[in-house]
C-alpha cells in the first residue's frame, strides 16, 4: 500500500480515536451548579469520579465531536455510538463524516475506514501500551496516578453547571497536553470533555442517551468489513 496513504490514515484517525477514548474516561451527565476548590477538594472529585467509573461494568452512548484547528479556526465535526464492555470489549463507530469503526473483542483491535476500504488491527497488548485512557478502561488504569488535577484557570472557565478538572497526563504524551471536564456535582459523571493538544488544537465531545450496564448483543464488539476490503497489519 502507497506509505502516505497509510501515514495519513493512522494521523486521521489517531485524532479521532485518542479523543474519543479520552472522553470516555467515565461517564456523563447533566449538573446543578458550578463548583471549583483546592487541590485537596479537586482531586476528590476525581477520586468519586474514578469510583464511579469502577462500578459501571458497561455502557452506551450517542456521542457528537467538535474539533477546531489552531490554523485558521477550521472545525472538522464527527458523531456517532460507543459501546463498551470491561474489561477489553468496545464499539466505536461514526456516522459521520463518514463510516469509521474501531471495534476490540479483548484480543485484537480492528480499525476499519469505510472512505478508503481499509481495516488496520493492532494486538490489545500494544494498544493498551499506547493509550493511557485504555489502560484505564481495562481496569489497569487509574486518574489520580496517571494524571495530576488542576483547577481551570478562571480566564478559560467555559460556562458549566458541575465540577471543572483538568487532567494532565503525569508522563508526556506525543498527543495531549491536557483536558478538561465537567462533571455533574451530585452524581461524579461526566457530561462535557475537551481535549488540546501540543499545538493547541481542542476537540470537544457532548453526550447524550446514555445507558448504564446495558444489555448487549453477543457480537456487538465483532466486526466483519465489507468483500474487497484491504487488511493491514495480519
Amino acid at each position: 500500500m502507497n506509505q502516505k496513504v497509510s501515514f495519513y490514515l493512522r494521523c486521521r484517525w489517531s485524532g479521532s480515536r485518542l479523543a474519543l477514548l479520552l472522553a470516555l474516561l467515565l461517564l456523563l451527565a447533566p449538573g446543578p451548579a458550578p463548583a471549583a476548590g483546592g487541590p485537596a477538594e479537586l482531586e476528590g472529585v476525581a477520586r468519586q469520579l474514578q469510583e464511579t467509573y469502577n462500578r459501571t461494568g458497561s455502557f452506551r452512548a450517542q456521542f457528537r465531536q467538535l474539533t477546531t484547528l489552531p490554523m485558521g479556526g477550521r472545525q472538522r465535526e464527527g458523531a456517532g455510538t460507543v459501546i463498551f464492555r470491561k474489561p477489553h470489549q468496545m464499539r466505536w463507530e461514526y456516522d459521520l463524516p463518514d463510516h469509521q469503526v474501531l471495534v476490540s473483542d479483548g484480543r485484537q483491535v480492528r480499525l476499519y475506514f469505510a472512505a478508503s476500504r481499509q481495516m488496520m488491527l493492532r494486538d490489545v497488548a500494544d494498544y493498551l501500551e499506547s493509550d493511557v485512557t485504555y489502560a484505564f478502561f481495562s481496569g489497569t488504569g487509574d486518574l489520580l496516578r496517571d494524571f495530576s488535577v488542576e483547577e481551570i484557570p478562571a480566564a478559560e472557565v467555559r460556562p458549566g453547571r458541575g465540577h471543572l478538572l483538568r487532567l494532565v497526563p503525569r508522563e508526556l504524551h506525543p498527543q495531549v497536553e491536557y483536558l478538561d471536564l465537567e462533571a455533574d456535582r451530585d452524581s461524579f459523571l461526566i457530561r462535557r470533555l475537551e481535549i488540546v493538544d501540543h499545538f493547541g488544537s481542542v476537540t470537544t465531545l457532548n453526550f447524550s442517551r446514555i445507558e448504564l450496564d446495558p444489555e448487549l448483543p453477543p457480537d456487538f464488539y465483532r466486526f466483519t468489513p465489507p468483500d474487497g476490503t484491504e487488511i493491514l497489519g495480519q
